[in-house]
């Protein structure tokens, strides 16, 4: 009988995934357990981008030197995982574990530290310990195949999922610092082109918020558009419960991001507006039947803009956003769809 223990390594608290862990658990006879270790918190600046790295790496050190305890280790928070198969590439250590990174992402960088970076993320994908990586787009694992050379076959391309936030969120009260006459509303830390969306607002006679405590382009000239900071995880909470509408304009279309803000506005029956070629316009969003997809062209995005905010053209997109959230997009369908693709025969 096998002894060893299959966990789920995560950087929020164990209850966020517990329903991701239920529904493996459910599934067959491989039982797992969430263990949690926080680095999910507010970026202020360099120190606490180190202090994150650190704890990645030290987390990923500290399974890595008690592997034979496992047997399937699956990092939720990517690099728990991504850096315990660099740790066994460099060491060149016997195979112990099955290794799984859910929600991967890899963005090139540029100069000698593009380089070195490249060469870090190609030894964590190393096909002799990482088994399977995670993207919730096809087009993303093409592509991330084609770049750090890990086999097609190996990448689970399944949507991300959420926690229904409904219960908890629809009670919030109004943020005391919000428009008083509502407000449309964009969240985002990383891959957002916020400086698209503002050039769109132009002529729009309504408050647009953006939240970004990572943003450092340009001020808004715009006096309808306020860009908040001093916002993040839960403390937004508020504002996503109370927008009109949540827009999401992401720069590099390759790339996957946006998947929470995006299904939390869903599962909160709030109509959404996304750029196109993103991968929330190929696995999520299906153009005027559960939410609004758009090209970046500032016109066009101008006028998607002004008929949901001031039309009745797209009445009802809410409640078919949140039916759509609860059809396809919980953290328990998540983890059914990675229990199949992973251990179903």
């Amino acid at each position: 009988m096998n002894s060893r223990e299959n966990v789920i390594v995560c950087d929020c608290k164990a209850d966020e995934i517990a329903s991701l862990c239920s529904s493996l658990n459910s599934k067959g006879s491989v039982r797992f357990s969430a263990k949690s270790y926080i680095a999910n918190w507010k970026r202020t600046g360099r120190m606490s981008e180190l202090k994150r790295y650190f704890k990645y790496f030290s987390v990923a050190w500290k399974y890595f030197l008690h592997r034979k305890r496992y047997d399937t280790v699956i990092g939720w928070q990517q690099f728990y995982a991504l850096i315990f198969s660099f740790y066994c590439s460099v060491f060149h250590v016997k195979k112990q574990n099955t290794l799984i990174a859910l929600n991967f992402t890899y963005k090139e960088k540029s100069g000698k530290i593009g380089r070195v970076y490249h060469w870090f993320m190609r030894k964590c994908v190393d096909v002799r310990y990482l088994d399977y990586i995670h993207v919730p787009s096809q087009n993303y694992a093409e592509e991330t195949s084609r770049v750090l050379n890990f086999p097609l076959e190996r990448i689970i391309v399944i949507p991300f999922g959420i926690n229904d936030p409904y219960e908890r969120f629809v009670k919030l009260p109004y943020p005391e610092s919000a428009p008083k006459e509502g407000y449309a509303l964009s969240i985002g830390r990383s891959n957002r082109d916020f400086e698209f969306l503002m050039r769109s607002w132009e002529s729009v006679q309504y408050p647009l918020v953006i939240i970004s405590d990572t943003y450092s382009g340009p001020c808004p000239e715009n006096p309808n558009i306020r860009i908040i900071k001093d916002v993040a995880g839960e403390q937004s909470y508020p504002w996503i419960a109370h927008c009109k509408a949540m827009i999401i304009p992401i720069d590099d279309g390759r790339i996957c991001s946006g998947d929470t803000v995006l299904l939390t506005s869903m599962a909160m029956r709030k109509k959404v507006l996304v750029t196109g070629l993103s991968t929330l316009a190929e696995m999520y969003v299906v153009h005027e039947e559960n939410g609004l997809v758009c090209e970046k062209d500032e016109v066009m995005f101008r006028t998607y803009i002004s008929d949901m905010l001031f039309t009745d053209r797209y009445d009802g997109l809410e409640e078919a956003s949140r039916e759509s959230y609860l059809q396809n997009y919980s953290r328990a369908s998540m983890g059914t769809r990675v229990y199949d693709c992973v251990f179903g025969s």
